[in-house]
């Protein structure tokens, strides 16, 4: 039987870091952000990128949980990353106080790609797929790009960041299930009923968000001859190609997966198959 083995290449940047927690807000009531003052991943890290975090000092929960690092302050030296309380992990995580020191992985995975040519972006966001959007948000706007966020969650009160989007100058659309902010609907039909919106001729597509979500987000750019990039979300307990845990399906012949802690997170739709 054929033996599958990976070939880790951890990133020339990566480092284990002990990051001070210096600000903490809920945005709802499951919501939580974390500022972390740690220049370095402020200073190395590129949107789309990701942090590994050791939650407890203790072996439970074992596994480190990931978080793509959500907003950067380069020159103050601080990254913030947004956690959804939903398991063990995540509950120990929002039990830290400001001061605490946590063990941090990073910066971990590749990055969304900004190509010089485009006169326009479209951010599409589902559910907490809004967290690495920000950063890449601010970089955009840096380079004179202009840039539209759809958003789409489940209701109201699990909409967050859009006042930081606003403040950016991003324009944005949203969209609820329960029709409580928005267009009532899943965020693919707010960009159906938007679509003057995205034909821009040179606008590069940028997503994340469920699984299901991008594998229709990458059937409709598809239609529209447009290019998309989006952000996986998986559980990567290593975080740099050692555990196997995070595979996905490549559209490749020659190499049928990939990985999307060491592949990824980042992929452009051509190269993988999201469908379940």
């Amino acid at each position: 039987m054929e033996t599958l083995l990976a070939s880790p290449l951890p990133q020339k940047d990566l480092k284990l870091l002990r990051c001070k927690l210096i600000r903490k807000d809920w945005l709802t009531p499951k919501i939580i952000r974390l500022r972390f003052d740690e220049p370095y991943i402020a200073k190395l890290s590129n949107p789309g990128q990701f942090i590994n975090i050791k939650v407890t000092d203790n072996y439970v929960p074992l596994l480190r949980r990931p978080f793509s690092i959500h907003r950067v302050d380069r020159d103050n030296g601080w990254f913030e990353i947004l956690c959804k309380v939903i398991g063990r992990g995540t509950q120990a995580l929002a039990h830290y106080e400001v001061g605490a020191r946590l063990d941090i992985l990073g910066p971990l995975g590749n990055s969304f790609q900004i190509q010089p040519q485009i006169d326009s972006a479209i951010l599409i966001a589902g559910g907490l797929g809004i967290a690495p959007l920000l950063f890449l948000a601010q970089e955009l706007v840096r380079s004179n790009i202009a840039t539209t966020l759809f958003y789409g969650n489940k209701s109201k009160d699990e909409i967050c960041t859009v006042q930081d989007f606003d403040e950016l100058g991003v324009a944005h659309f949203l969209a609820t299930e329960d029709g409580s902010a928005g267009l009532k609907g899943r965020v693919t039909e707010l960009i159906s009923a938007n679509n003057s919106v995205l034909d821009q001729s040179d606008s590069m597509i940028y997503s994340c968000g469920p699984n299901p979500m991008l594998q229709r987000i990458k059937e409709m750019m598809g239609k529209m001859n447009k290019t998309c990039q989006v952000s996986l979300e998986t559980l990567m307990a290593c975080g740099f190609g050692v555990c196997l845990g995070c595979v996905v399906n490549s559209t490749s012949a020659l190499n049928p997966y990939k990985y999307v802690c060491k592949d990824g997170p980042v992929f452009y739709t051509s190269e993988i198959d999201l469908r379940e």
